[in-house]
């Protein structure tokens, strides 16, 4: 579904896919998924940031689907070249 979302006329190109490779989280935001992952394992996670952390994992775990996939499309591309 989110390859069609972000290529919807057809296979992802070479150019998306390189694109996806280089989506990264800020500094910032992986500081704030540590100090979250921190908390949540002494179990002092305040009001909102459980979700705050859910959020941050299924992103975390889209975006490594996502670069899973523009991996893929690469590797086969290089080979039909």
């Amino acid at each position: 579904i989110w390859e069609r979302i972000i290529h919807p006329t057809g296979p992802m190109s070479r150019a998306t896919a390189q694109r996806i490779l280089e989506l990264e989280f800020s500094d910032e935001e992986r500081q704030r998924m540590r100090e979250l992952a921190q908390r949540n394992r002494a179990d002092t996670l305040a009001p909102g940031e459980e979700e705050e952390l859910d959020n941050f994992c299924r992103v975390g775990n889209t975006l490594s689907l996502l670069k899973s996939r523009a991996r893929q499309v690469l590797k086969s591309r290089r080979r039909v070249s």
